[in-house]
């Protein structure tokens, strides 16, 4: 087990209005914390491993293409999803937003 001291954790604003701080990153895995201004968002996008999300504060509309199809949800205080491998998704913070995203980095 390593410590990741929190003066320790890099922050960037990866879009407008949106901060990711990397909390803990390892060889197969990242957890960060993502800090959004109401009215920003991560435009689509899709990676080539499983993405975890909760949230901590806020809400937040997340779209996720699902063959073909896109599915909106909204998630609220403590709610969480999961974006498999590969699927196109977004996020629009309805409110100033807290989530912990992690995702499996292994091929």
């Amino acid at each position: 087990m390593f410590k990741h001291a929190k003066k320790n954790h890099p922050s960037v604003e990866v879009f407008k209005g949106v901060v990711r701080t990397t909390l803990a990153c390892g060889k197969d895995i990242l957890m960060a914390r993502f800090d959004y201004k109401k009215g920003s968002q991560v435009p689509p996008h899709r990676h080539s491993y499983e993405q975890v999300t909760v949230l901590i504060k806020g809400k937040q509309k997340v779209i996720i293409e699902n063959k073909g199809k896109k599915e909106e949800i909204i998630l609220e205080e403590g709610d969480s999803y999961m974006v498999p491998a590969s699927f196109e998704h977004q996020q629009i913070s309805l409110e100033d937003t807290v989530t912990i995203d992690s995702w499996s980095l292994a091929p």
